[in-house]
């Protein structure tokens, strides 16, 4: 906490480290918090509080939100800068979660098959979610796709099979025996 105005209530410094514990629990890498109170007296205009909120998290040089709020009383501009403060934090949250989701790697092709490319660039390795179907239809699912087999639970035995393109144009189903 910095106060500029020197004269800022204890107990304003208390509700603002209360509420900003909230960011805390919004977003666990939270390092580093600062608040800055100003008072800011224009010629003529009605005196007004400056409160700057800048939060910084692990591993970061720069600050991940930054908010600047004025009001005519140190509390409102308090209030006002901390909801800001809190909808970002949570908006980089939630893109964290998203880029995470790219970060692994995942392409989702048309029929829903995930695809992870491996990190080597030798193996690739490809993730499907297995549906029950007939024959019939993995045939027809593997000549709509650009991968050469088509994975699938056969809707009879309920096992998996794998149907695939051989080099001949032909197409080969492998039945799993389970031992």
């Amino acid at each position: 906490m910095h106060d500029r105005t020197e004269g800022i209530p204890n107990r304003l410094v208390d509700y603002a480290e209360q509420r900003l514990l909230r960011v805390g629990r919004h977003f666990d890498r939270v390092q580093e918090v600062e608040v800055e109170f100003a008072d800011e007296s224009h010629r003529g205009s009605n005196p007004s509080c400056l409160v700057h909120i800048t939060v910084r998290t692990d591993g970061r040089r720069h600050p991940v939100a930054h908010v600047t709020e004025r009001a005519g009383e140190a509390r409102t501009a308090l209030d006002l800068a901390l909801d800001k403060v809190d909808r970002q934090v949570v908006k980089l949250k939630e893109k964290i979660k998203i880029e995470r989701k790219r970060a692994s790697a995942t392409v989702l092709d048309g029929d829903g098959d995930e695809v992870e490319n491996g990190h080597s660039g030798v193996v690739e390795r490809v993730r499907m979610k297995l549906r029950p179907q007939s024959v019939e239809d993995a045939t027809a699912a593997l000549a709509t796709s650009d991968h050469p087999f088509y994975v699938f639970l056969d809707e009879g035995t309920g096992l998996v099979n794998v149907c695939f393109r051989r080099s001949d144009g032909g197409l080969t189903v492998i039945e799993a025996v389970v031992p």
